[in-house]
């Protein structure tokens, strides 16, 4: 009878291990669409067991001692930087793509085409100035050209404003990740108290947890014995077994715009992402967009100086009977070349004309307005240019506005213009005229503010397309028209429309070079998925042929225990 009971433990120990077996096949079917899952199998071992009469020992049965998860440490560990370096990539790809669609130049709604549609209307008008038509569309296509760059540099600053509260959401999203780590540090460490096979769902919850990390963060993995892990950003720790030190973000003013910067929460102390989206967003495409912005600001700061420079040395068909400069001081008493006005470009010392013409004679006569600023004795300020003009000029009155800004108003029957001295033209030595926004084109500092003079608006007659005053000449128009290929002091020696292609040119390159990165980081991702996915993943043609293998076993110790017992029955009728 011993054999007979020691052949049903044999039976007994292969029906409970292949029911347990068929248990782990079924959860590695049941997750077959789980891709956070790990695949394990039942690892089954022969139990020792008593000699038979011959001596020899068969063994006592079959036990399933252990669950195998099927993971490459080393792989997995590839696989979250790869996913950090695809991540930041993609980030900067689709902060980029947003910018490269703004400027839009293939589709002839982007800056260059508004740029030459300007510059041309100001070529018909050099060739036939008398035309209100013509002066009317330039008029009309310079406030859509100011428009677009104001709406430009508007949707530019959305996006750096956008990115940063991007940068705000993931830090945060970080944070909880880097907490569910450490709890499932914790928990892992008691439920499987020094063994490696009794926690797989944990762990596969922790492994997901530390890849969704890795979207946001480059993170470093170092396995401890105890089952835990710790957590590394660059040479930092993040999470020390149960204890997670915390991130958030804190947002800095860098002048206009939301400087972000990553800590750790415990010390404060600054963390530098190299990899994941965080690094796409505040190394990438962010820093990027914000030199583009100031690029464009330098980009309408030099065409407002310079066609406003070219515009106040020439005539309109009429003259003024009062103008209000578009540029205030920040104190009138203060010399005209001080920086605090804030004046591109500033004050130089120089002179100005004003021609007063007498509306019934046509009679002109013009007066010299020196600007001194050569820094010896007293230089000039705008109340001293007030005092001047007053003093110097008959028939007309100059005051300061209540906010600092000059106004000259003619008395009846005069009108006044400038850049001639009644006989021949005279240029603006000094820049006051374009830097106070008197018989200027554009008003604004830069592209958040350029606007077409509220002067040229109310009438376009007032267009300085003359150099002599005369009413066919258009070779002041002709100056302007000449400014989009040359050269300019404002832009660094080279021409607007050079200047205008560097920054769409830079636009694009990075915008292709960050494509290109993208595409390659992401091309390395998917292999080093596919890799895990043939290690990690659930082939359910493989769990079939395991199911089948395992019932037949099932069935096989099922039929053995059937005979056993029947043996013992017929050991019992003997009896």
């Amino acid at each position: 009878m011993g054999l007979l009971n020691s052949a049903l433990q044999i039976g007994r120990s292969a029906l409970t291990s292949y029911q347990s077996a068929l248990q782990v096949t079924g959860n590695n079917v049941a997750n077959a669409g789980n891709p956070d899952y790990t695949r394990q199998t039942a690892q089954l071992s022969s139990m020792q067991g008593g000699p038979l009469p011959e001596g020899m020992r068969p063994g006592a049965g079959v036990a399933l001692t252990a669950l195998r998860r099927h993971i490459d440490e080393a792989l997995e560990s590839r696989l979250r930087t790869s996913i950090s370096d695809a991540e930041s990539a993609v980030a900067g790809r689709e902060l980029l793509l947003g910018v490269e669609t703004l400027f839009d130049e293939f589709g002839g709604g982007g800056l260059s085409a508004k740029f030459l549609d300007f510059f041309n209307d100001l070529e018909e008008v050099a060739n036939d100035p008398t035309d209100s038509g013509l002066r009317a569309v330039v008029i009309s296509d310079a406030v859509v050209l100011a428009d677009t760059m104001r709406s430009l540099r508007s949707d530019l600053a959305s996006l750096a404003e956008a990115f940063a509260d991007e940068v705000v959401a993931l830090v945060q999203q970080a944070d909880t990740l880097a907490e569910q780590i450490a709890s499932l540090n914790s928990e892992i460490n008691q439920v499987e108290a020094g063994s490696e096979s009794g926690a797989s769902a944990l762990r596969d919850q922790r492994d997901a947890a530390l890849r969704d990390l890795s979207e946001i963060i480059d993170v470093t993995v170092r396995i401890q014995p105890n089952g835990m892990v710790n957590v590394y950003v660059g040479s930092e720790t993040l999470v020390t077994g149960a204890i997670s030190r915390g991130l958030s973000a804190v947002e800095e003013l860098d002048g206009e715009f939301r400087s972000m910067t990553v800590r750790f929460a415990d010390s404060n102390s600054q963390v530098t992402p190299r990899g994941g989206r965080l690094e796409g967003l505040l190394l990438g495409g962010g820093s990027h967009i914000e030199d583009w912005i100031s690029t464009l600001d330098q980009l309408a700061a030099g065409v407002i100086a310079d066609v406003n420079r070219v515009h106040a040395d020439g005539q309109g068909l009429i003259g003024f009977t009062s103008v209000t400069g578009a540029s205030a001081v920040s104190d009138p008493q203060l010399v005209l070349s001080d920086p605090a006005h804030g004046w591109v470009p500033s004050v130089t010392n120089g002179s100005f004309y004003i021609t007063v013409t007498d509306d019934a004679t046509g009679t002109g006569t013009g007066y010299q307005i020196e600007v001194d600023l050569d820094g010896i004795d007293s230089d000039t300020t705008l109340e001293s240019l007030r005092d001047q003009i007053n003093n110097d000029v008959a028939g007309v009155e100059a005051t300061i506005t209540v906010d600092n800004r000059l106004q000259l108003v003619a008395e009846s029957g005069l009108t006044f213009s400038f850049g001639s001295d009644g006989q021949e033209p005279r240029e603006d030595t000094s820049g006051f005229l374009a830097a106070a926004g008197i018989n200027t084109f554009f008003a604004g500092s830069g592209a958040g503010d350029i606007q077409v003079n509220s002067t040229l608006l109310g009438n376009n007659s007032l267009l300085a397309a003359s150099l002599s005053g005369l009413s066919g000449d258009g070779s002041n128009a002709g100056r302007m028209a000449s400014l989009a290929e040359a050269n300019s002091a404002t832009l660094g020696s080279i021409s607007i429309t050079e200047f205008y292609n560097g920054l769409a040119s830079s636009v694009a390159v990075t915008t292709a070079a960050t494509f290109a990165s993208a595409t390659a980081a992401e091309s390395v991702r998917f292999s080093l998925q596919a890799q895990r996915e043939s290690i990690s993943g659930v082939s359910l043609d493989e769990e079939a042929i395991e199911l089948v293998k395992l019932e037949r076993a099932f069935q096989a110790a099922a039929r053995f225990v059937g005979v056993v017992d029947d043996m013992i029955q017929e050991i019992l009728a003997l009896v």
